[in-house]
């Protein structure tokens, strides 16, 4: 499926909305962008703009953008030692 650059590709294409600015350039790479955009974010996905393959859901990020209170799961800090883990304390 043509979706206008290759996954994890950087540069100005890979925004979300690029060939919606640019739609004469590449219209199928739009309308597959738009499916993946519409289907993600109906159910509760939040998109990072600047990339067209990353959503979230629920963690921090997520959180920022739909201007959640609350985000289920975020940062955590592991202490490993020899290998095994000593001690997780979420952020």
């Amino acid at each position: 499926m043509d979706l206008g650059t290759a996954f994890d590709e950087m540069n100005e294409k890979s925004a979300t909305r690029y060939f919606e600015h640019n739609l004469n350039e590449n219209p199928e790479a739009c309308q597959h962008r738009r499916l993946l955009y519409n289907c993600m974010t109906q159910v509760g996905f939040s998109n990072y703009g600047e990339e067209w393959w990353h959503y979230d859901f629920h963690n921090m990020a997520w959180a920022r953008r739909v201007q959640a209170k609350t985000a289920c799961y975020g940062a955590i800090q592991v202490t490993i030692h020899d290998h095994e883990i000593k001690e997780i304390r979420y952020q």
